[in-house]
């Protein structure tokens, strides 16, 4: 939810020899239900990630050695962002051993710097839009259970997903899954409106291409529901410990309290949690990196804005506090 810029025929020996290249350089078997096996395994073998939305460049990431990269994939029509050999190319880390690369995908509100945005919307906006976000910028919540949207999101290789598949990412990660938060006071089942999203999204990714990974970030009520677990490979999480009340100011024991049971389910089944913590000091940074660690959690520490890796990058306006901290003029939730 950040606001982010920018059949030849062919003989048999010909055959085999491309299966085995590709096979080399995606270090997954032929068949589709190995490759979705190495896939996850590969996931839940990481140990590192990194997540950058903004000021996305190929040179500076591919120096990074994170066994997971979670970037934008920029407007989704090729006008600005990485191109198909740039995500091949962070596929390698450093030392030439394989990354998983993975694109940031925003399936709870519509931004309007996608290639999917018409203007008219501006002043007349679907009936399936809802308000905007009014803490990041060209971000509108959407009705997600509508068929419209759906349609924008997957179904055909012109979809937004199927974009994202042909541009060679290893997967999705899913962000404002937690919209139905917002419409559930007035729409019962929204929650499991999500839970349908979500499925119908991976079953279109994984008959394209066997493997896909589904990684959506919070919203993780949504693992006690049977469905959802087995059709998500990890899931990320933003602010487990710091960040409710202040990026350096803990968050109350009763809410990490409740946040862990949450993720006992998807622990149970072994995938993996991968945390980000937008704290400054030092210190903050770690204890969360020991208590992640005590609960198996991958971590990750950056910028609010995602506008750089690492915590060392000049201070970006959209830097501050969460939005429970600084609510907006009118009094409304900006979520």
């Amino acid at each position: 939810m950040r606001y982010v810029k920018r059949v030849a025929r062919t003989s048999l020996a010909a055959l085999i020899v491309t299966t085995i290249a590709q096979m080399a350089f995606h270090g997954a078997p032929a068949t589709a239900g190995d490759q979705f096996s190495g896939a996850r395994d590969q996931l839940k073998a990481a140990r590192s990630w990194g997540y950058q939305l903004q000021n996305v460049t190929a040179p500076a990431l591919a120096r990074t050695d994170f066994d997971l990269l979670v970037v934008d994939a920029g407007s989704g029509d090729g006008t600005w962002g990485l191109s198909q050999e740039e995500v091949k190319r962070l596929k390698a880390k450093p030392d030439g051993t394989r990354r998983l690369v993975v694109a940031y995908m925003n399936i709870g509100e519509a931004e309007d710097y996608r290639y999917y945005w018409k203007k008219a919307w501006a002043k007349k906006p679907p009936q399936w839009m809802g308000s905007e976000n009014c803490r990041w910028k060209g971000d509108h919540r959407v009705r997600h259970w509508e068929r419209e949207w759906h349609e924008i999101l997957y179904g055909s290789p012109k979809s937004y997903l199927g974009r994202l598949i042909d541009a060679g990412y290893d997967g999705v990660y899913l962000d404002r899954v937690d919209i139905y938060y917002h419409w559930r006071a007035t729409r019962w089942q929204a929650a499991t409106d999500m839970v349908d999203l979500v499925a119908a999204l991976a079953a279109y990714a994984r008959q394209r291409r066997p493997g896909f990974l589904i990684i959506p970030q919070n919203g993780e009520e949504l693992v006690s529901d049977p469905r959802y677990l087995a059709t998500i490979d990890g899931i990320g999480k933003e602010d487990m410990l710091f960040g409710d009340r202040g990026n350096d100011k803990p968050n109350a024991a009763e809410r990490v309290a409740r946040a862990e049971r949450n993720f006992a389910p998807l622990r149970a089944a072994g995938l993996p949690v991968f945390a980000v913590e937008y704290m400054r000091r030092a210190e903050n940074v770690e204890t969360a990196r020991a208590r992640l660690d005590q609960l198996g959690f991958i971590s990750y520490f950056g910028p609010r804005s995602l506008a750089y890796i690492g915590r060392d990058g000049p201070l970006h306006p959209e830097d501050g506090d969460t939005e429970s901290v600084n609510p907006p003029l009118d009094g409304g939730a900006c979520e």
